[in-house]
């Protein structure tokens, strides 16, 4: 007789969750697939001995490695796919936790909801900006963890790229599934395609409705940089040497975070031909002067990572500046969703902070 324990548990992976935690299927498959029983992610009728299975809402949250859940509230009517409950549902932890145990399999934390954890994945986590409008810059205000952004209308450095459309994924993620987000929104606005039976051949379910070539490349690390296992991702960059860099050419981590934050990635708009005018992206770490210091093939660092030309095997010749060098994808415990407090990186002065931050890659301003 199967343990009730395991067939009221919440599912492994049930479905994206947003700026980064998903499995890559690119370089290690054998991390995208389920395994083990059905009933930990499935419920045939959504009901057991008399009442119903499916639990999400607000709180809802693994308890413990055991798969028993404490908060959110059991749902009467069935979830899609036969799941017993949805992406945040399975990707959040009532404890400290940011890698959850089920049999042989481990689920990626990205909200934890007693605390932001001293443990957060590589894309952060969403404590921060689930807690309130005074927090919305720490964080990508997602559908189910968080109300739309009370300041900005659209995502910064958007540029309109569904005309009028004013809840689209590139608009907004906390509007609900609808026509104008392809009936994705929230999570799956970023991971558009979740597969967690089969390969999908797309670094943690990103890509998008464009077609077969708008994914994003990438090597995963088995523990998601957990940072007590001392791993890191490699994140696919390119160097320019165009404007025409979209998502379906290149297979970057920053073209994919441009197809929203548009003008903080295009040519046109972060120089002006001979001086920088916003902080660059898809541009290789220079190899001298002040850079030639950070050598991230070697020594790499992950207050300022970097993406490489290729990442199965990074030289340090071809690593890149990311967006992902200065920000968190899903939440940070800093403003504008930054990897460190900003006010603190004083030039001339680092003081405690000397060598962190901004002075990883900028050594001599510190």
């Amino acid at each position: 007789m199967k343990n009730r324990k395991l067939r009221k548990a919440l599912p492994f992976f049930v479905s994206a969750i947003a700026c980064a935690l998903a499995i890559s299927l690119t370089q290690s498959s054998v991390l995208g697939k389920v395994s083990g029983e059905c009933s930990n992610c499935h419920t045939m009728h959504n009901s057991q001995d008399g009442t119903p299975v499916v639990r999400k809402g607000t709180g809802a949250a693994w308890s413990s490695d055991d798969g028993q859940i404490t908060g959110g509230s059991v749902q009467d009517s069935p979830t899609g796919r036969l799941l017993v409950t949805d992406c945040i549902g399975c990707h959040s932890s009532a404890t400290e936790d940011t890698i959850i145990t089920l049999g042989d399999n481990k689920i990626p934390i990205v909200f934890n909801t007693n605390g932001y954890p001293s443990e957060a994945l590589a894309a952060g986590n969403f404590y921060q900006v689930a807690q309130g409008a005074q927090y919305d810059g720490y964080g990508h205000n997602v559908y189910g963890i968080s109300a739309i952004d009370s300041k900005l209308l659209q995502a910064p450095g958007g540029g309109n790229q569904c005309g009028g459309y004013n809840s689209s994924c590139h608009y907004t993620l906390a509007a609900p599934p609808n026509g104008e987000n392809w009936y994705r929104g929230g999570c799956q606005g970023c991971h558009y395609n979740v597969f967690h039976h089969e390969d999908n051949n797309n670094y943690r379910f990103l890509n998008s409705h464009k077609g077969d070539m708008a994914y994003v490349e990438g090597v995963e690390d088995e523990f998601w940089e957990q940072p007590s296992h001392g791993g890191h991702n490699s994140y696919k960059g390119v160097i320019r040497d165009s404007d025409q860099h979209t998502l379906m050419s290149t297979q970057s981590i920053s073209s994919y975070c441009g197809g929203c934050h548009r003008y903080f990635h295009q040519n046109d708009s972060i120089t002006d031909g001979s001086v920088w005018l916003r902080h660059p992206t898809d541009i290789a770490l220079p190899t001298d002067g002040e850079y030639a210091v950070y050598d991230p093939a070697t020594n790499y660092n992950m207050e300022a990572p970097v993406a490489w030309v290729n990442p199965e095997t990074p030289v340090r010749e071809e690593a890149v500046v990311m967006c992902l060098s200065c920000h968190r994808v899903h939440g940070s415990e800093h403003p504008d969703i930054l990897r460190w407090d900003y006010d603190n990186m004083i030039a001339g002065n680092g003081g405690d902070y000397a060598d962190t931050g901004c002075f990883v890659c900028h050594t001599s301003k510190d």
